[in-house]
Protein backbone atom coordinates (compact mmCIF):
# COMPACT_ATOMS: atom_id res chain seq x y z
CA UNK A 1 0.00 0.00 0.00
CA UNK A 2 1.45 3.48 -0.88
CA UNK A 3 0.48 6.79 0.99
CA UNK A 4 1.27 10.01 -0.63
CA UNK A 5 4.20 8.42 -2.37
CA UNK A 6 5.63 6.48 0.44
CA UNK A 7 5.74 2.95 0.90
CA UNK A 8 4.82 2.35 4.97
CA UNK A 9 7.92 0.80 6.43
CA UNK A 10 6.98 -2.26 8.55
CA UNK A 11 4.83 -3.59 5.64
CA UNK A 12 7.35 -5.96 4.06
CA UNK A 13 8.48 -7.15 7.35
CA UNK A 14 7.55 -10.99 7.62
CA UNK A 15 6.87 -11.24 11.51
CA UNK A 16 6.18 -9.19 14.60
CA UNK A 17 10.14 -9.47 15.56
CA UNK A 18 10.91 -7.95 12.10
CA UNK A 19 8.43 -5.56 12.22
CA UNK A 20 10.13 -4.17 15.30
CA UNK A 21 13.38 -4.35 14.55
CA UNK A 22 12.39 -2.31 11.34
CA UNK A 23 10.99 -0.16 13.42
CA UNK A 24 13.34 0.55 16.18
CA UNK A 25 16.06 0.95 13.50
CA UNK A 26 14.02 3.41 11.81
CA UNK A 27 13.29 5.84 15.27
CA UNK A 28 17.16 5.31 15.82
CA UNK A 29 17.48 7.06 12.29
CA UNK A 30 14.52 9.44 12.58
CA UNK A 31 15.64 10.82 16.41
CA UNK A 32 18.88 11.95 14.76
CA UNK A 33 17.31 13.93 11.99
CA UNK A 34 15.00 15.18 14.13
CA UNK A 35 18.03 16.43 16.18
CA UNK A 36 20.18 17.57 13.19
CA UNK A 37 16.94 19.75 12.39
CA UNK A 38 15.49 21.27 15.57
CA UNK A 39 14.66 24.43 16.06
CA UNK A 40 11.60 26.69 17.48
CA UNK A 41 8.00 24.34 18.12
CA UNK A 42 5.82 25.67 15.07
CA UNK A 43 1.77 25.28 15.77
CA UNK A 44 -0.55 25.31 12.78
CA UNK A 45 -4.30 25.68 13.56
CA UNK A 46 -6.68 24.19 11.18
CA UNK A 47 -10.09 23.37 10.18
CA UNK A 48 -12.35 20.71 8.02
CA UNK A 49 -14.09 22.30 5.12
CA UNK A 50 -17.63 22.23 6.80
CA UNK A 51 -17.31 22.31 9.85
CA UNK A 52 -19.34 24.83 11.83
CA UNK A 53 -18.01 28.48 13.21
CA UNK A 54 -21.36 29.66 15.03
CA UNK A 55 -20.22 31.57 18.17
CA UNK A 56 -20.78 30.05 21.59
CA UNK A 57 -21.98 26.61 19.95
CA UNK A 58 -18.64 24.41 20.43
CA UNK A 59 -18.95 23.47 17.06
CA UNK A 60 -15.95 23.19 14.30
CA UNK A 61 -13.21 20.80 13.79
CA UNK A 62 -13.06 18.05 16.60
CA UNK A 63 -15.78 18.26 19.39
CA UNK A 64 -15.73 19.78 22.70
CA UNK A 65 -16.06 16.57 24.61
CA UNK A 66 -14.61 12.95 24.04
CA UNK A 67 -13.38 13.76 20.35
CA UNK A 68 -10.18 12.87 18.95
CA UNK A 69 -7.54 14.23 16.50
CA UNK A 70 -4.86 11.63 15.97
CA UNK A 71 -1.93 11.63 13.78
CA UNK A 72 0.22 8.58 12.84
CA UNK A 73 3.64 8.22 12.16
CA UNK A 74 3.75 9.71 8.54
CA UNK A 75 1.78 12.84 8.93
CA UNK A 76 -1.48 11.92 8.62
CA UNK A 77 -4.87 13.26 11.04
CA UNK A 78 -7.68 11.85 10.98
CA UNK A 79 -10.77 13.39 13.33
CA UNK A 80 -14.15 14.43 13.59
CA UNK A 81 -15.73 17.79 12.94
CA UNK A 82 -18.97 19.21 13.71
CA UNK A 83 -21.01 21.23 11.18
CA UNK A 84 -23.39 24.12 11.89
CA UNK A 85 -26.05 21.86 11.34
CA UNK A 86 -24.65 19.76 14.59
CA UNK A 87 -24.12 16.96 12.68
CA UNK A 88 -20.99 15.17 12.85
CA UNK A 89 -18.66 14.22 10.05
CA UNK A 90 -15.19 12.07 10.14
CA UNK A 91 -12.11 13.98 8.30
CA UNK A 92 -8.53 13.31 6.92
CA UNK A 93 -5.56 15.67 6.60
CA UNK A 94 -2.81 14.70 4.50
CA UNK A 95 0.57 15.76 5.38
CA UNK A 96 0.41 18.37 3.09
CA UNK A 97 -3.00 20.09 4.25
CA UNK A 98 -5.22 18.15 1.97
CA UNK A 99 -8.69 17.44 3.66
CA UNK A 100 -11.13 14.24 2.95
CA UNK A 101 -14.35 14.36 4.77
CA UNK A 102 -16.58 11.35 5.09
CA UNK A 103 -19.85 9.96 6.50
CA UNK A 104 -19.94 6.03 7.62
CA UNK A 105 -22.75 4.43 5.87
CA UNK A 106 -26.00 4.76 8.43
CA UNK A 107 -24.74 7.38 9.85
CA UNK A 108 -27.61 9.89 10.64
CA UNK A 109 -27.24 13.53 9.44
CA UNK A 110 -30.29 15.03 9.86
CA UNK A 111 -30.04 18.48 10.82
CA UNK A 112 -29.88 18.92 14.93
CA UNK A 113 -29.87 15.47 16.13
CA UNK A 114 -26.34 15.97 17.22
CA UNK A 115 -25.42 12.63 15.38
CA UNK A 116 -23.21 11.49 12.30
CA UNK A 117 -19.52 9.38 12.50
CA UNK A 118 -17.16 9.78 14.92
CA UNK A 119 -13.34 8.71 14.52
CA UNK A 120 -11.42 7.19 16.88
CA UNK A 121 -8.32 5.90 15.57
CA UNK A 122 -5.67 5.47 12.34
CA UNK A 123 -2.58 3.22 12.09
CA UNK A 124 0.67 3.88 9.54
CA UNK A 125 -1.64 2.55 6.53
CA UNK A 126 -4.25 4.99 6.52
CA UNK A 127 -6.71 2.75 7.59
CA UNK A 128 -8.94 4.26 10.40
CA UNK A 129 -11.72 3.47 12.68
CA UNK A 130 -14.76 4.49 15.28
CA UNK A 131 -18.56 4.40 15.00
CA UNK A 132 -21.40 5.93 13.89
CA UNK A 133 -24.82 7.11 15.55
CA UNK A 134 -27.56 6.17 12.92
CA UNK A 135 -31.03 8.15 13.69
CA UNK A 136 -32.62 6.20 16.10
CA UNK A 137 -28.97 6.63 18.48
CA UNK A 138 -27.59 3.29 18.30
CA UNK A 139 -23.55 2.71 17.59
CA UNK A 140 -22.03 0.93 14.82
CA UNK A 141 -18.21 0.48 14.28
CA UNK A 142 -16.69 0.85 11.32
CA UNK A 143 -13.75 0.21 9.56
CA UNK A 144 -12.00 2.84 6.48
CA UNK A 145 -9.19 1.79 4.09
CA UNK A 146 -6.65 3.91 2.91
CA UNK A 147 -8.57 3.91 -0.75
CA UNK A 148 -11.93 5.00 1.57
CA UNK A 149 -13.81 1.77 1.10
CA UNK A 150 -16.02 2.12 4.89
CA UNK A 151 -16.73 -1.67 6.67
CA UNK A 152 -19.67 -1.55 8.93
CA UNK A 153 -19.69 -3.78 11.95
CA UNK A 154 -21.32 -4.64 15.32
CA UNK A 155 -19.74 -6.93 18.08
CA UNK A 156 -21.28 -10.17 18.01
CA UNK A 157 -23.79 -10.77 20.88
CA UNK A 158 -23.72 -7.33 22.04
CA UNK A 159 -27.17 -5.19 22.62
CA UNK A 160 -28.79 -3.26 19.56
CA UNK A 161 -26.68 -0.13 18.76
CA UNK A 162 -23.59 -0.37 21.32
CA UNK A 163 -20.63 -1.27 19.11
CA UNK A 164 -17.62 1.57 19.60
CA UNK A 165 -14.30 1.28 18.41
CA UNK A 166 -11.52 2.76 19.87
CA UNK A 167 -8.41 1.92 17.82
CA UNK A 168 -6.54 0.04 15.72
CA UNK A 169 -3.33 -1.61 14.79
CA UNK A 170 -1.10 -1.93 11.94
CA UNK A 171 -2.70 -4.98 10.91
CA UNK A 172 -6.46 -4.21 11.37
CA UNK A 173 -6.89 -5.21 14.54
CA UNK A 174 -9.25 -2.96 16.08
CA UNK A 175 -10.34 -2.88 19.95
CA UNK A 176 -13.25 -1.11 21.88
CA UNK A 177 -16.38 -1.65 23.70
CA UNK A 178 -20.14 -2.60 23.33
CA UNK A 179 -22.86 -2.92 25.71
CA UNK A 180 -24.04 -6.45 27.01
CA UNK A 181 -27.87 -7.67 27.41
CA UNK A 182 -27.46 -6.04 30.81
CA UNK A 183 -26.02 -2.97 29.75
CA UNK A 184 -22.55 -2.99 31.29
CA UNK A 185 -20.10 -2.10 28.88
CA UNK A 186 -17.00 -4.78 27.57
CA UNK A 187 -13.97 -4.54 25.52
CA UNK A 188 -13.99 -6.76 22.59
CA UNK A 189 -10.93 -7.19 20.13
CA UNK A 190 -12.46 -7.50 16.56
CA UNK A 191 -9.51 -9.61 14.39
CA UNK A 192 -8.48 -8.68 11.03
CA UNK A 193 -10.46 -11.61 9.23
CA UNK A 194 -13.73 -10.07 11.18
CA UNK A 195 -13.90 -12.69 13.74
CA UNK A 196 -14.42 -11.00 17.34
CA UNK A 197 -13.36 -11.76 21.14
CA UNK A 198 -14.71 -10.46 24.39
CA UNK A 199 -13.61 -11.06 27.76
CA UNK A 200 -13.99 -10.46 31.55
CA UNK A 201 -11.91 -10.22 34.66
CA UNK A 202 -12.66 -12.27 38.38
CA UNK A 203 -14.56 -9.37 40.13
CA UNK A 204 -15.52 -7.03 37.65
CA UNK A 205 -19.39 -5.30 38.37
CA UNK A 206 -21.58 -7.28 36.31
CA UNK A 207 -24.70 -5.33 37.35
CA UNK A 208 -26.89 -2.91 34.73
CA UNK A 209 -25.39 0.94 34.93
CA UNK A 210 -28.48 1.87 37.19
CA UNK A 211 -26.17 0.70 39.86
CA UNK A 212 -23.80 2.78 39.27
CA UNK A 213 -21.29 0.22 37.11
CA UNK A 214 -20.06 1.67 34.03
CA UNK A 215 -17.56 -2.08 33.43
CA UNK A 216 -15.12 -2.21 31.30
CA UNK A 217 -13.72 -1.39 27.73
CA UNK A 218 -10.19 -1.65 25.62
CA UNK A 219 -8.50 1.34 24.54
CA UNK A 220 -5.47 0.94 22.41
CA UNK A 221 -3.64 -2.22 20.70
CA UNK A 222 -0.29 -2.47 19.60
CA UNK A 223 1.37 -4.51 16.91
CA UNK A 224 1.80 -7.55 18.73
CA UNK A 225 -1.71 -7.75 19.54
CA UNK A 226 -1.86 -6.56 23.17
CA UNK A 227 -4.52 -4.55 24.37
CA UNK A 228 -5.00 -2.08 27.18
CA UNK A 229 -7.80 -2.18 28.87
CA UNK A 230 -9.69 -1.65 32.11
CA UNK A 231 -12.49 -2.38 34.40
CA UNK A 232 -14.43 -1.64 37.15
CA UNK A 233 -14.80 -3.66 39.92
CA UNK A 234 -17.93 -4.85 41.93
CA UNK A 235 -17.07 -4.00 45.64
CA UNK A 236 -19.75 -0.83 45.87
CA UNK A 237 -17.35 1.70 44.61
CA UNK A 238 -16.63 0.55 41.47
CA UNK A 239 -12.79 0.89 41.50
CA UNK A 240 -10.93 1.27 37.93
CA UNK A 241 -8.27 -0.92 37.96
CA UNK A 242 -5.45 -1.74 34.88
CA UNK A 243 -5.52 -4.50 32.28
CA UNK A 244 -3.73 -5.57 29.43
CA UNK A 245 -4.69 -8.53 27.44
CA UNK A 246 -2.03 -10.22 25.60
CA UNK A 247 -2.41 -11.74 21.68
CA UNK A 248 -2.58 -15.25 23.36
CA UNK A 249 -5.53 -14.17 25.51
CA UNK A 250 -2.94 -13.73 28.34
CA UNK A 251 -4.81 -11.41 30.99
CA UNK A 252 -2.73 -8.78 33.87
CA UNK A 253 -4.27 -6.86 36.02
CA UNK A 254 -2.59 -3.95 37.91
CA UNK A 255 -2.69 -1.05 40.11
CA UNK A 256 -1.05 2.04 40.38
CA UNK A 257 0.46 3.04 43.77
CA UNK A 258 -1.31 5.01 45.36
CA UNK A 259 -4.78 4.61 43.89
CA UNK A 260 -7.58 5.76 45.68
CA UNK A 261 -10.33 3.29 46.57
CA UNK A 262 -13.59 5.54 47.19
CA UNK A 263 -16.14 5.62 44.78
CA UNK A 264 -15.04 5.83 40.89
CA UNK A 265 -11.54 6.10 42.35
CA UNK A 266 -8.61 3.80 41.03
CA UNK A 267 -6.41 3.33 37.76
CA UNK A 268 -7.93 4.80 35.24
CA UNK A 269 -11.58 6.90 34.90
CA UNK A 270 -14.42 6.38 32.69
CA UNK A 271 -14.27 6.67 29.15
CA UNK A 272 -10.42 7.51 29.96
CA UNK A 273 -7.87 6.66 27.07
CA UNK A 274 -4.90 4.15 28.25
CA UNK A 275 -2.54 4.38 25.23
CA UNK A 276 -0.33 1.26 24.63
CA UNK A 277 2.96 1.32 22.41
CA UNK A 278 4.70 -1.16 20.14
CA UNK A 279 6.97 -2.30 22.66
CA UNK A 280 4.36 -2.55 25.62
CA UNK A 281 4.70 0.29 27.82
CA UNK A 282 1.10 1.49 29.08
CA UNK A 283 0.45 5.09 30.15
CA UNK A 284 -3.16 6.66 31.52
CA UNK A 285 -4.69 8.41 34.40
CA UNK A 286 -5.83 7.29 38.11
CA UNK A 287 -7.34 9.04 40.60
CA UNK A 288 -6.19 8.85 44.20
CA UNK A 289 -8.08 8.93 47.40
CA UNK A 290 -8.66 12.66 47.63
CA UNK A 291 -10.37 12.46 44.13
CA UNK A 292 -7.10 14.22 42.59
CA UNK A 293 -6.13 12.74 39.31
CA UNK A 294 -2.42 11.88 37.90
CA UNK A 295 -0.99 10.60 35.10
CA UNK A 296 1.43 7.08 34.96
CA UNK A 297 3.48 5.53 32.71
CA UNK A 298 4.01 1.22 33.31
CA UNK A 299 6.92 -0.07 31.57
CA UNK A 300 6.83 -3.65 29.69
CA UNK A 301 8.61 -5.11 32.86
CA UNK A 302 5.29 -3.58 34.67
CA UNK A 303 7.52 -0.57 36.64
CA UNK A 304 4.89 1.74 37.40
CA UNK A 305 6.06 5.52 37.52
CA UNK A 306 3.55 8.40 38.12
CA UNK A 307 3.92 11.72 37.52
CA UNK A 308 2.15 15.37 37.37
CA UNK A 309 2.69 18.35 34.70
CA UNK A 310 3.83 21.52 36.68
CA UNK A 311 1.24 24.35 37.04
CA UNK A 312 -1.44 21.92 37.79
CA UNK A 313 -4.22 23.46 40.11
CA UNK A 314 -5.41 21.25 42.96
CA UNK A 315 -7.54 18.86 40.91
CA UNK A 316 -4.21 17.54 39.29
CA UNK A 317 -4.46 16.51 35.85
CA UNK A 318 -8.64 18.03 36.09
CA UNK A 319 -10.39 15.51 34.16
CA UNK A 320 -12.27 12.52 35.56
CA UNK A 321 -13.91 11.09 32.50
CA UNK A 322 -13.13 10.75 28.63
CA UNK A 323 -9.46 12.28 28.81
CA UNK A 324 -6.82 12.05 26.47
CA UNK A 325 -3.24 11.08 26.60
CA UNK A 326 -0.82 9.85 23.75
CA UNK A 327 2.26 7.99 23.49
CA UNK A 328 4.46 7.20 21.26
CA UNK A 329 6.78 4.52 20.90
CA UNK A 330 9.50 6.16 21.98
CA UNK A 331 7.83 7.00 25.47
CA UNK A 332 6.93 10.28 24.80
CA UNK A 333 3.85 11.47 26.63
CA UNK A 334 1.23 14.15 25.63
CA UNK A 335 -1.99 15.42 27.12
CA UNK A 336 -3.30 18.48 29.39
CA UNK A 337 -3.70 19.78 32.37
CA UNK A 338 -6.13 21.81 34.55
CA UNK A 339 -4.58 24.75 36.23
CA UNK A 340 -5.74 27.01 39.13
CA UNK A 341 -7.54 29.06 37.05
CA UNK A 342 -9.40 26.41 35.40
CA UNK A 343 -7.90 26.59 32.14
CA UNK A 344 -6.55 23.50 30.40
CA UNK A 345 -2.92 23.55 29.00
CA UNK A 346 -1.23 20.70 27.18
CA UNK A 347 1.57 19.35 28.13
CA UNK A 348 4.17 17.10 26.67
CA UNK A 349 6.64 14.53 28.90
CA UNK A 350 9.63 13.52 27.85
CA UNK A 351 11.03 9.20 27.91
CA UNK A 352 13.57 10.89 30.55
CA UNK A 353 10.50 12.62 32.58
CA UNK A 354 10.81 16.28 31.27
CA UNK A 355 8.06 18.67 30.97
CA UNK A 356 7.35 21.20 28.47
CA UNK A 357 3.97 22.76 28.50
CA UNK A 358 2.38 24.90 25.98
CA UNK A 359 -1.12 26.37 24.65
CA UNK A 360 -2.24 26.73 20.86
CA UNK A 361 -2.32 29.70 19.66
CA UNK A 362 -6.01 31.66 19.98
CA UNK A 363 -6.95 29.19 22.65
CA UNK A 364 -9.12 30.85 25.31
CA UNK A 365 -7.20 31.32 28.68
CA UNK A 366 -10.42 33.08 30.34
CA UNK A 367 -10.58 32.11 34.14
CA UNK A 368 -12.77 30.00 34.96
CA UNK A 369 -13.95 29.14 31.35
CA UNK A 370 -12.99 25.19 31.51
CA UNK A 371 -11.67 25.94 28.18
CA UNK A 372 -7.79 25.95 26.29
CA UNK A 373 -5.58 23.70 24.54
CA UNK A 374 -6.40 19.50 24.33
CA UNK A 375 -3.66 17.44 23.25
CA UNK A 376 -4.80 14.15 21.86
CA UNK A 377 -2.01 12.35 19.96
CA UNK A 378 2.09 12.28 19.36
CA UNK A 379 3.52 10.10 16.56
CA UNK A 380 7.26 9.35 16.96
CA UNK A 381 8.49 12.19 14.91
CA UNK A 382 7.10 14.14 18.32
CA UNK A 383 3.74 15.91 16.25
CA UNK A 384 1.29 16.46 18.50
CA UNK A 385 -2.32 16.64 17.14
CA UNK A 386 -5.40 17.82 19.39
CA UNK A 387 -7.94 20.78 19.63
CA UNK A 388 -8.34 23.89 21.16
CA UNK A 389 -11.21 26.20 21.81
CA UNK A 390 -11.16 29.50 21.50
CA UNK A 391 -12.82 32.74 22.96
CA UNK A 392 -15.69 32.49 20.83
CA UNK A 393 -16.54 28.73 22.08
CA UNK A 394 -15.15 27.44 18.81
CA UNK A 395 -13.00 24.35 18.46
CA UNK A 396 -10.54 24.13 16.30
CA UNK A 397 -8.06 21.47 15.09
CA UNK A 398 -4.07 21.87 15.89
CA UNK A 399 -0.86 19.98 15.06
CA UNK A 400 2.79 20.87 16.90
CA UNK A 401 5.84 20.60 15.31
CA UNK A 402 8.57 20.20 17.64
Amino acid sequence: MNINGIVPYLSFAPSAKTKARALYLGLCALGMTVAANAGEPRIISFDAPGAGATTGSFEGTACYSDCSALINNFGAIAGTYQDANNVFHGFVRSPEGKFTTFDAPGADTTAGDFNGTFVNGINDAGAITGFSVDASGGAHGFLRSAEGAITTFDVIGSAQGTTTPNALNLEGAIVGFYADQNGVFRPFLRRPNGTFVTWSVPGECNASPATGCFGSAAFSINLFGTAASGYEDGNGNFVDHGLLRAADGRLTTFDVPGAGTGLYQGTGCPGCSRPINLFGANAGFYIDGNSVVHGYLRSPAGKITTFDPPGEGSQGLGCFADCSMGLNDLGAITGYYLDANNVYHGYLRSPDGKFLTFDAPSADLTANDFNGTFPVSINDWGVVTGYYVDKNNVVHGFVRFP
